[in-house]
């Protein structure tokens, strides 16, 4: 009695160990993959870093590619016809002009004006130059036409020579320019062009050479040039 009572005992622990058994498998490949991720994980811990390679930066600055550009700096030479107005044209006679230019580009669109400009009438006895600087607008580019106007501020030095005695008279005024212009871009920074300039010198009435007759200076002209530059 005993006995069959141990051998039953004995059956039911195997049932139940092979009942745990098909319950709770234990995957050999499954241990094996952690073990193996777990050890790549610690070789790349252990690799060491690689230093970034420098990088090349490039320039950022774009020379200028065409006159009047932004960043350009344009200087041109400029030279024709003055005619005289108002009651300087009744006087003297019209004369060939000489003038000096400068702009630099702003933007697209407007660039700094100025320029320095010299003429002389009736042989010396009327002599004008000016010196002004102001705003300069690019209308429109039309492939390598550019139209343009400009409207400057600046000094004026007319000396005239006057009357029998050849009395002289002198002033420093104040003026002001309205001008208007084509520029044609014949390479990357030649260029050429004409403009008509109206000059306006705000008239001051100043002590003659003989230190009493009373004259009026100032007046008006308008000056029609060609003109020709370059940009750097």
């Amino acid at each position: 009695m005993k006995s069959k009572i141990a051998l039953t005992f004995i059956f039911a622990l195997f049932g139940v160990y092979s009942v745990s058994s098909l319950a709770y498998p234990v995957s050999k490949s499954s241990t094996t993959s952690s073990f193996s991720d777990t050890t790549e994980d610690s070789a790349q811990a252990t690799e060491t870093p690689q230093k970034a390679k420098p990088v090349a930066h490039k320039s950022t600055y774009v020379p200028p590619t065409s006159p009047m550009s932004p960043g350009s700096h344009n200087l041109s030479i400029g030279l024709g016809q003055v005619f005289l107005a108002g009651d300087l044209s009744d006087t003297y006679e019209n004369s060939l002009g000489l003038q000096l230019h400068y702009n630099y580009g702003v933007s697209e669109l407007f660039a700094f004006d100025s320029d320095f400009g010299y003429s002389s009438h009736t042989n010396g006895e009327l002599s004008i130059w000016h010196m002004a600087a102001g705003l300069r607008s690019n209308l429109v580019y039309f492939d390598q036409l550019v139209p343009f106007f400009n409207v400057d501020l600046g000094f004026y030095h007319p000396s005239e020579t006057f009357g029998a005695s050849k009395l002289t008279a002198s002033a420093l005024l104040f003026g002001m320019q309205l001008g208007a212009g084509v520029d044609l871009f014949l390479t990357n920074r030649v260029f050429f062009g004409t403009s008509l300039t109206f000059h306006d010198m705000f008239e001051s009435t100043k002590t003659a050479s003989d230190g009493v007759t009373q004259k009026q200076v100032g007046g008006s002209f308008i000056a029609f040039l060609i003109h020709a530059g370059v940009a750097f």
